[in-house]
Formats: structure tokens, C-alpha cells, sequence
């Protein structure tokens, strides 16, 4: 590695892990309070609401339609960006394409094959329209022997100090070297590969510009950004089922106290009946075990009366029946 490099690399270092640590302690306080205003009861109107609205079948068609979405989105995110990581990796440190069968995957670092240079009049002579752009993903395939190699095929050869070259064989030589050139170049190039330097042969077959992000994969600051963001990704994952961990729990338990057909008392309802549940400066109003509205508190001291203590009014066809149950603000339950 260069001085500038490494100079780089320590540069990204640094600003990564001070992201990361940032984003940890940011996020970490935010878990924090939100599991102490639920375990207080600061969100219980939220999570009852929940409760509520978890039997309406719109609700829930439209939860299950986002959350396939949500899935479908992270797993094809994974299926494009987990292959480009490990080919990355793989072509860093092997310094070689990366090869399925008599196949190889390579990626254009210049753009030496962009063009046609008008002093290469064989490329026009010849009809040779396969050249590629820089970050182009080419395909290249094996080459069985020295005599399949032809005059003007387009191949990927490794030069004595390991940097992969994509040129065009310009001239076959009596030694078995060849002459190789960029079409968009005006020289030929110093180097006299032999059939041993050749990695293979430009099969026609490319896709454009995805190779840009396989560069910056390759880099140093790449694979340190990518581990970053694996580790937020698992950071995020760990501490948002804490907290729907508590979220349940709190759910659970106010939802069998908002159980308003658990009247406490021997008496079988078997008509029809309503109910008002009053907490927190809401009424909520059922028909039948349905849910039927929700409307803010107009009466005052009822309001203040149902901040800590929830009200259940149910109305029968020949009596009214009130129960009050407090609701707990501090559960004893773990993070």
C-alpha cells in the first residue's frame, strides 16, 4: 500500500468507527427511553389502540402487505449486495478474475477500450465494435490452447508487476508473444505477453457500469464501510426486539385489563349491550365486542380521574354496569 493509502484507509478508519460508536449511543439512548415511557405507561393509549385496531381486517392486510414489501426489498437488497462483496473480495485479494467453470468475471479499470482512436483504422476495416467502458463488468472465457488465439481478439493478460490489462491483440509474433493495444489508445503497449500471461478471452458479453461499485467494494474504505454498515444493521435489529420485547409484554398485560367482556361479576350478558372504556382522555366505544370509535374526553375531572385508572362502562338491556381497575404504571418487567 501507498503513503496515500494508508494515509486513506486510516482517514476512513477513524470516520467510520466514530459514525458507528455515534450511531450506537444515539440509537441505544432513544431504545432506552422509549422501553421506560412504555414500561411507565406513557404509550398506552398507543399500544391500546393497537389492540384495537389489530381486529380490523384492513389494518391487518395492510401491515401484512408492507411487511412483505419490507421483506422482499431487504432480501433482494441482499441477493445484489452480498454477491458484489464476495466476487470484491475475492478479486482484491487474489488479484485474478473471478472464475465460474471455463468462465471468468473481470472488471474494466480504464478506459482504454472505450473508443475507437482514429489512428486504429483496422478497427474499422475489420468492423471490431466490441469495445467497453470503464467499470463495465466483462466476461471473459478460457483459452484451451496458444492456436485459438486470433489476430484483433480482445483478451485480459496479467503483466509482470500483477496489473490485470483487457487490450487487443494487434500482432501475433514469430516468438509467441503478442503485440497488444487499448482501441482507444495510440501506442501499443510495452508489454510482450505470452500465452501464459493470458487470462482469457472478451467473450462479446458485459454489463455496464455495475462494476463501479465492485471497485469501491475492492477498496480498503469499501470493506470497511460495508462491515460498518453490517454492524448497524445487526445493532438495529438486536435493540428494536428489546424493545418490541417490551412492547409486548406492556401489550399483554394491558390487554387483559381492557378485556371489557371480563366483567367481575356472576352475571351472564347474553343480549345486546355497548361499552365505554375510559382512559387516558379517550372514550372508547363498542358494540357487541366490536370496535366502534374513539373520541377525546370532554367531562374534566373525568379526565383527570381516568389518567391512572382506567373505567369500563357496560350498558345491558335492563342494567349498567361500571368497573374501574388502575392501571399499573411501573411493571416489573426486564429489558
Amino acid at each position: 500500500m501507498t503513503t496515500t493509502e494508508i494515509i486513506s484507509l486510516i482517514v476512513t478508519l477513524i470516520g467510520i468507527i466514530s459514525f458507528s460508536s455515534i450511531f450506537t449511543i444515539l440509537y441505544g439512548n432513544y431504545a432506552s427511553m422509549t422501553m421506560n415511557e412504555i414500561r411507565s405507561g406513557k404509550k398506552d393509549i398507543e399500544l391500546i389502540d393497537e389492540i384495537i385496531y389489530q381486529n380490523r381486517e384492513n389494518v391487518i392486510k395492510r401491515r401484512k402487505v408492507w411487511g412483505y414489501i419490507k421483506s422482499v426489498a431487504f432480501y433482494l437488497s441482499m441477493a445484489i449486495i452480498v454477491p458484489i462483496f464476495i466476487f470484491s473480495a475475492i478479486s482484491k485479494f487474489t488479484n485474478n478474475p473471478f472464475v465460474v467453470g471455463n468462465k471468468a468475471i473481470m472488471v474494466v479499470a480504464s478506459g482504454s477500450m472505450s473508443e475507437k482512436h482514429n489512428v486504429n483504422d483496422y478497427l474499422v476495416t475489420n468492423g471490431l465494435d466490441n469495445q467497453f467502458d470503464k467499470y463495465d463488468i466483462i466476461i471473459l472465457e478460457k483459452v484451451k490452447s496458444p492456436v485459438d488465439i486470433k489476430l484483433y481478439d480482445v483478451v485480459a493478460y496479467t503483466r509482470e508487476d500483477g496489473v490485470n490489462i483487457i487490450h487487443r491483440i494487434v500482432s501475433l509474433n514469430p516468438d509467441g508473444t503478442y503485440d497488444t493495444k487499448g482501441d482507444a489508445n495510440e501506442a501499443v503497449d510495452p508489454e510482450h505477453p505470452r500465452y501464459a500471461d493470458i487470462l482469457g478471452e472478451y467473450t462479446g458479453k458485459k454489463i455496464k457500469t455495475v462494476g463501479i461499485f465492485i471497485m469501491f467494494f475492492q477498496s480498503y474504505s469499501g470493506m470497511i464501510t460495508i462491515l460498518s454498515l453490517v454492524y448497524c444493521v445487526l445493532m438495529l435489529d438486536r435493540i428494536s426486539n428489546k424493545i418490541n420485547k417490551v412492547q409486548d409484554e406492556r401489550a399483554d398485560y394491558l390487554e387483559g385489563v381492557f378485556d371489557f367482556t371480563n366483567v367481575e361479576n356472576n352475571k351472564m350478558i347474553n343480549a345486546d349491550y355497548s361499552e365505554v372504556i375510559y382512559y387516558q382522555g379517550y372514550e372508547y366505544h363498542f358494540k357487541n365486542e366490536k370496535f366502534v370509535d374513539k373520541v377525546e374526553i370532554n367531562d374534566e375531572p373525568l379526565n383527570q380521574k381516568v389518567q391512572d385508572t382506567m373505567i369500563k362502562e357496560i350498558v345491558t338491556d335492563d342494567s349498567k354496569i361500571v368497573v374501574e381497575k388502575v392501571i399499573e404504571k411501573e411493571n416489573n418487567m426486564g429489558e
